[in-house]
């Protein structure tokens, strides 16, 4: 037993830790029972001596709201709890701490098999001590009601409007948090504010929509945009589209894949300017390749081949990324005119808000104990306010609800 905390209780101390936008020193930040139970910032060299674990840096974990599979899985018709559980796992090494699952436009029974599977991992992350140091928050549906004119890699054969069968299926509640991504040209305002009532979180994208059809969208519930600037229409003085719909409305979320491939870091700079940083997410896209050796895949009836960074198909067209989300902080630092401490929030307390969330994304007592051990290279002594392009952070711990995963 230690002066603050409990003997069963997990202490981490820190140099710096990110609370509430800001870093503090010397912080020991106490953990029970997966909770941050209490936060002491400027404490004595005796009582860090006496913490767990010591870390330089400490900030929340990753959340990623859309993640196509990892660890050579994608995540497909036949997908299975072991599946998500897996794909977890190998994320957790990159920062991610808490996921939204993605399934990828398929049929029905693909998207049934998804939320059963969903499900049972929701329940054995209560009750199994294999699933506990995961953190799937629910599930996310890209597709298919999306528009064929921006489908980008989803199969045209599996594009439709929602059936009764496809929306009982998003509007379970057993599979925690729902987001589905839409065309607002191939589902009705009266389905959206139906959904949004329901607790799905409606996010537009692949989509070719005018900028009335998306206003429409947004005024029924949908809440932001997937994988912004990628498969939608665009911005031009007379025809804003659904860009221009994104980025002149300032509360809805833009989700933003920052591998260097998909958008140029001046259009994600500028979009940040635009929408405000609170509305600003980070995501991969990540496939199966992501923590995996093998270099290429197959999706459906194609195959995508990693070639450095970057995913295809044959046909070279872009196929999700391999990005992690940490990669995608680091690019963000490096490429946007942002500090360390804000491209953290895009990746951790912005999606948690985006979702609705109030007990994970932050170092706060009460929330969830999902943290990153972080080490930066010898600078000077404040770097945390100076961070630049060339000193990139690297992940030296992780704990997940409470338990060391890395």
């Amino acid at each position: 037993m230690n002066s603050f905390g409990k003997a069963s209780d997990t202490t981490i101390f820190a140099e710096y830790a990110l609370i509430d936008g800001q870093w503090r020193k010397n912080t020991v930040v106490t953990i029970t029972n997966s909770i941050i139970a209490s936060i002491m910032c400027d404490v004595s060299s005796i009582q860090a001596r006496q913490s767990s674990w010591q870390v330089e840096y400490l900030t929340p974990s990753y959340i990623d709201v859309q993640v196509n599979g990892g660890g050579g899985i994608l995540l497909g018709e036949y997908v299975t709890p072991d599946d998500l559980l897996t794909v977890a796992k190998v994320h957790q090494a990159f920062g991610t701490g808490a996921l939204l699952p993605t399934l990828i436009t398929n049929n029905s029974d693909a998207m049934e098999r998804m939320a059963d599977s969903t499900a049972a991992v929701i329940a054995q992350q209560t009750q199994s001590y294999a699933a506990a140091n995961t953190h799937i928050l629910g599930v996310h549906y890209e597709g298919p009601w999306l528009a064929n004119a921006k489908k980008g890699i989803h199969l045209a054969e599996h594009i439709r409007p929602p059936t009764d069968r496809q929306l009982q299926c998003v509007t379970r509640s057993d599979i925690g948090k729902v987001k589905v991504t839409l065309a607002p040209e191939s589902v009705s305002v009266d389905v959206i504010q139906d959904l949004v009532a329901q607790g799905v979180i409606v996010s537009l994208g692949h989509t070719n929509a005018d900028i009335d059809t998306t206003l429409a969208a947004i005024a029924a519930g949908a809440s932001g945009f997937t994988h912004l600037f990628n498969a939608m229409s665009g911005f031009t003085g007379r025809a804003p589209g659904v860009l221009g719909a994104a980025l002149s409305n300032q509360h809805t979320y833009a989700g933003m894949i920052m591998d260097l491939h998909h958008v140029h870091p001046a259009s994600i700079q500028a979009a940040i300017h635009a929408k405000g940083l609170a509305y600003s997410v980070l995501v991969t896209d990540a496939m199966g390749h992501v923590g995996a050796d093998v270099d290429t895949l197959p999706y459906f009836d194609l195959s995508i081949t990693r070639t450095g960074d970057k995913l295809t198909t044959p046909d070279g067209s872009l196929a999700g990324s391999c990005l992690t989300m940490h990669q995608a902080v680091c690019n963000t630092l490096s490429h946007c005119d942002v500090t360390w401490e804000q491209a953290i929030a895009m990746a951790s307390i912005h999606p948690s808000n985006w979702l609705g969330l109030d007990d994970i994304g932050a170092i706060r007592v009460g929330y969830i104990a999902n943290l990153l051990g972080l080490s930066l290279p010898l600078v000077e002594p404040d770097l945390p306010n100076t961070i630049s392009i060339n000193t990139q952070p690297t992940i030296s711990h992780h704990w997940v609800k409470g338990q060391y995963v890395k």
